[in-house]
């Protein structure tokens, strides 16, 4: 019966694996997350659309809202940003209306784009803004829910970090005076 060799410390090893946590770097893990979430939500809303066939009128007002979100959300995290220096009660307080502020800005935009692509005489209507209003919700509060999960998990992360130090030197201490 075969069996594998004793491990000890001299024995060669594969190549070490250099895995760095993803959110240690924010600003690089914060556009990742930027660009592929919204990179999806575009391959997503175009497989959608253009399953009954392909047109430029389908496909434009899809990239349109793509960008128009993507830039949304980058006003959101500034914001939110901003935000998350108050208190825990203020911070919600702002980011509730901030949240519908957006949310109106984005079904207005689409609304408008829609209008300008499909209509002869482009214009606004509360029927095109309301049609908006659901989907541009959803998302919007969705990447909110996101921003504010990965930052507790990031505030976290640093707890914990901070608590493995200060048990570091606690027990350093013990034993400096067992000594």
């Amino acid at each position: 019966m075969a069996t594998l060799p004793a491990f000890s410390p001299t024995t060669p090893r594969g190549p070490a694996l250099n895995v760095r946590p993803f959110f240690e770097n924010k600003a690089r893990a914060f556009w990742t997350l930027q660009a592929v979430g919204w990179g999806g939500y575009l391959f997503l809303r175009s497989g959608v659309s253009l399953s009954n066939g392909f047109s430029l009128d389908v496909v434009i007002p899809i990239i349109v809202e793509a960008i128009v979100g993507y830039c949304i959300t980058l006003l959101l995290s500034t914001f939110y940003g901003a935000y998350r220096r108050l208190r825990p009660l203020a911070e919600v307080l702002l980011a509730i209306p901030t949240l519908l502020a957006a949310t109106l800005l984005y079904a207005t935009l689409d609304a408008f784009t829609f209008s300008f692509i499909h209509n002869e005489k482009p214009g606004i209507t509360l029927t095109l803004v309301a049609g908006s209003l659901f989907v541009n919700f959803v998302i919007l509060t969705g990447w909110s829910a996101l921003y504010f999960a990965i930052n507790f998990y990031i505030v976290v992360e640093q707890q914990i970090d901070e608590m493995r130090l200060l048990e570091m030197q606690a027990s350093s201490a013990q034993l400096a005076m067992l000594r």
